[in-house]
């Protein structure tokens, strides 16, 4: 029983769940089985663990001095659990305001009793005029609430058709479907980026041209938003169309879900680092400013309010790119705070020995990498790179030889890393030995070289190299 479907659910239970959860198991409407009732009041008795359940305890507890019963006991857990999964619809149901409101008012509707339904439908306009939100399950609502309007409307004009209700319908169905469609557009070019998917983007062209062409309204901001992403994932050079996204983040950062504003943000930073590794300098204080709004607006803290390490080392990265070394000190000593317990001390180590390493304070940035713990697979790559930098740049190269070695070798054998990840580390030690011994001539060649080699790691520093 401890490893039954049944449990498992009952486990992701709280507090609120099991007191309404026992109201429904022993409301008569849903069940007046008493034996079902005493079962789920045995398991709540062992709750929220459900650890040392067993069919032997429950059998005992539900029939005293019987013999056990598989069958009847297999049969009450399968009721349960379809009892436990009814209840979980139906809290799901009700989190959502609209849809009680909304399948009231198509029954008021149903059943003629127009004056009730009058008064349930102006609620639900209300509170559609009133929603912060305009995403896309914003956009459904309003085409569902427009289509029952629509069929009053057509009822008490006695079949006369009104172009207004009719225009308010189709419009709303336009918006959820052109925002669904470039979201959804947009999302299979990010999977595609990154897994070898072939996906078929039906009318997604004829969406584009149709949004290109035409005026979008303000209050379908998720139409110019996920426009304008996809726009960045397509077209060749997409400037114009992040420019235009940036201040659209802002303007209806109120209008969309924490999630949904996570995902556009980290559209817009994907496509500054894209940029930057085709060397484009000015997209480093772009990403660096994204991520600073991000963090402060907290759309790039997880619901816990952290930050992800791999944003942190992002963020790091890029100021010292700038030059910001007073900012970045600051930054990781203070925000280090907004990590997981289990990154805090590698994230500290590890980015202050960066910092130490981009101002020319080797034996410092040495010293706190030996602190780092390489709990992460990402963490001991980003250390190779860097003590490779140093020994590089104290011409220690005997060491630097020995350290290239086993680096090769590490990549070549963890299977952890990704195929990706793994050749731009091997291209960056390829080129770093290429350019020990390369002579002056050569040196032009070997800069084109890096350029034009992707994935490659840090490419901006091997470029200054030559």
């Amino acid at each position: 029983m401890e490893h039954s479907k049944l449990a498992d659910l009952l486990r992701t239970f709280s507090r609120h769940d099991w007191n309404a959860f026992l109201d429904l198991v022993t409301s008569p409407y849903f069940n007046r089985n008493t034996d079902l009732i005493r079962l789920a009041q045995w398991l709540h008795t062992h709750a929220p663990a459900l650890t040392g359940i067993h069919r032997a305890a429950a059998w005992e507890a539900l029939f005293p001095g019987k013999p056990v019963d598989k069958r009847q006991l297999n049969h009450l857990m399968s009721w349960l659990l379809q009892l436990g999964e009814q209840y979980l619809g139906i809290e799901h149901y009700f989190a959502n305001a609209f849809d009680p409101e909304q399948h009231c008012a198509e029954a008021l509707l149903e059943r003629g009793l127009d004056k009730h339904y009058r008064f349930v439908a102006e609620r639900q306009r209300k509170r559609l005029s009133r929603a912060q939100h305009r995403n896309t399950e914003h956009f459904l609502q309003r085409y569902q609430f427009a289509d029952l309007e629509l069929r009053a409307h057509d009822r008490q004009a006695a079949a006369r058709r009104s172009d207004d209700h009719l225009q308010h319908a189709a419009d709303q169905l336009d918006y959820f479907y052109l925002t669904e469609k470039l979201k959804y557009a947009c999302t299979m070019l990010n999977n595609q980026a990154i897994v070898s998917s072939a996906y078929q983007f039906h009318f997604v062209e004829e969406v584009r041209r149709f949004v290109e062409t035409h005026p979008i309204p303000t209050e379908a901001p998720g139409v110019a938003l996920y426009f304008r992403v996809y726009q960045m994932l397509t077209k060749e050079n997409g400037d114009a169309d992040f420019q235009a996204l940036k201040p659209l983040l802002r303007i209806h950062a109120a209008h969309f879900s924490h999630d949904e504003m996570n995902w556009l943000y980290g559209s817009a930073i994907n496509y500054c680092i894209r940029q930057i590794r085709n060397m484009r300098g000015p997209y480093v204080q772009e990403a660096l400013q994204l991520y600073e709004h991000g963090i402060e607006s907290g759309f790039l803290l997880n619901a816990s309010g952290q930050l992800s390490p791999w944003h942190f080392k992002n963020i790091v990265k890029l100021a010292l790119r700038l030059h910001r070394y007073d900012w970045t000190e600051r930054f990781i000593r203070e925000k280090t705070a907004l990590l997981a317990g289990a990154f805090k001390t590698d994230a500290l180590h590890y980015n202050l020995a960066d910092l130490y390493f981009y101002t020319g304070r080797y034996d410092e940035a040495l010293v706190h990498l030996n602190k780092v713990e390489f709990t992460d697979v990402h963490y001991n790559l980003g250390a190779k790179e860097m003590l490779a930098k140093i020994y590089y740049e104290t011409e220690a190269f005997d060491a630097l030889d020995s350290l290239l070695h086993a680096f090769k070798t590490y990549l070549q054998r963890n299977r952890i890393i990704t195929e990706t990840v793994r050749k731009a580390y091997l291209n960056f030690i390829h080129l770093l030995r290429r350019r020990i011994r390369v002579t002056p001539d050569q040196l032009p060649a070997l800069r084109r070289k890096i350029e034009k080699t992707d994935p490659l790691t840090a490419k901006s520093w091997l470029s200054e190299q030559v």
